[in-house]
């Protein structure tokens, strides 16, 4: 099976482009894979709904500027590119590319799905032994 490049993978509509007011996110569903979407002033923007810490429902958090936080524990997320900003985060999340198909006037996610994350320790230990 081989992989699709970022230009095969095709944009998925979601809703119509006035669909959420800036400051706003919903929870979108995508190949039964859950994704937040977040209208700001500069765009929409969309990450795995899915706290990278213990998998919190992130789309259940307080948003604030460009970081959503997760309700479980607090761990903060860039919601521009995924970026964790805060412990006990440390590993990103996903983030999808969106846009506005001004000829249908819907919002478009270019959904592909994540890569399982690899064990990484934020110490710096290295368990592997072989």
């Amino acid at each position: 099976m081989s992989e699709q490049s970022e230009s095969e993978v095709p944009f998925t509509p979601v809703g119509p482009a006035d669909m959420l007011k800036p400051g706003e996110s919903a929870i979108i569903e995508i190949e039964d894979d859950s994704i937040v979407l977040v209208h700001l002033l500069d765009g929409y923007f969309a990450i795995e709904n899915r706290c990278s810490h213990d998998d919190g429902p992130l789309g259940q958090g307080r948003l604030v500027g460009y970081e959503i936080d997760c309700p479980r524990h607090g761990a903060k997320f860039d919601v521009r590119d995924g970026a964790a900003k805060s412990l006990p985060a440390f590993r990103p999340v996903a983030s999808f590319p969106v846009r506005h198909n001004e000829e249908t006037d819907e919002i478009e996610i270019q959904y592909k799905k994540p890569e399982p994350p690899g064990f990484e320790d934020p110490r710096g230990f290295n368990f592997n032994f072989t």
